[in-house]
């Protein structure tokens, strides 16, 4: 079996997590998943059957097919495929059923044209299997880099096997900064990442780390 992908994309306002990996000969599938906030969004399977008659199979040939299907899906993404809303719809909803200030700045936020909450880590993340996992984070603007109090935060464990498990919740203090530990379990089917997501008024955002074996 193959060492696989694990690549975060982002697109509008929101976070995609594509991860690949190899099933290994005995079952010739090649799967990638997509994860946004830590549930899985959609998935794809492609088998490399076609590959065993070749002697010896060799793994760069395997890795082509991988990166091939991981590097298409990260495409499909960014031209849109999972967008919410088509562009032509959203411009009409913008001025629909909303205060007219509430509308000019969703739209303003989705152009790009005014500050958005990011996550910033003070120390990186390194979560392992049985060990304390402590997160400190910070949610801020992303230009002025101002704290956004009161962001509601949560962590998550998820498993390319199994459904996201939560671990943590709360909120940001006046300065922005959440703060908590958890104990990781001993062991889990699958790769494995802790995600810590913020959302607020000012937007959203969302980090990632793998979980390793100690």
């Amino acid at each position: 079996m193959i060492t696989g992908y694990n690549t975060d994309v982002r697109h509008g306002n929101r976070v995609f997590h594509v991860q690949t990996e190899d099933k290994g000969v005995s079952n010739p599938r090649i799967e990638t998943l997509i994860y946004v906030g830590g549930e899985i969004l959609d998935s794809y399977r492609s088998s490399y059957e076609d590959l065993l008659s070749s002697s010896p199979l060799s793994e760069t040939t395997i890795q082509g097919r991988m990166d091939e299907q991981h590097r298409a899906i990260i495409r499909d993404i960014k031209n849109g495929k999972y967008d919410l809303t088509p562009p032509d719809v959203l411009e009409h909803q913008a001025f629909n059923d909303r205060p007219l200030d509430q509308a000019i700045l969703e739209f303003l936020q989705l152009e790009g044209d005014v500050e958005t909450l990011e996550l910033v880590l003070d120390q990186p993340m390194k979560p392992t299997f049985g060990g304390l996992f402590r997160v400190q984070v910070r949610a801020r603007l992303c230009q002025s880099q101002s704290p956004v109090a009161d962001a509601e935060v949560s962590v998550k464990l998820v498993s390319s096997l199994k459904k996201a498990t939560g671990l943590l919740s709360g909120r940001t203090d006046p300065d922005g900064l959440f703060t908590g530990e958890v104990q990781l379990p001993p062991s889990q089917p699958g790769q494995c990442a802790v995600v810590v997501s913020c959302t607020s008024d000012q937007g959203f955002d969302e980090l990632k780390a793998t979980v390793v074996a100690v």
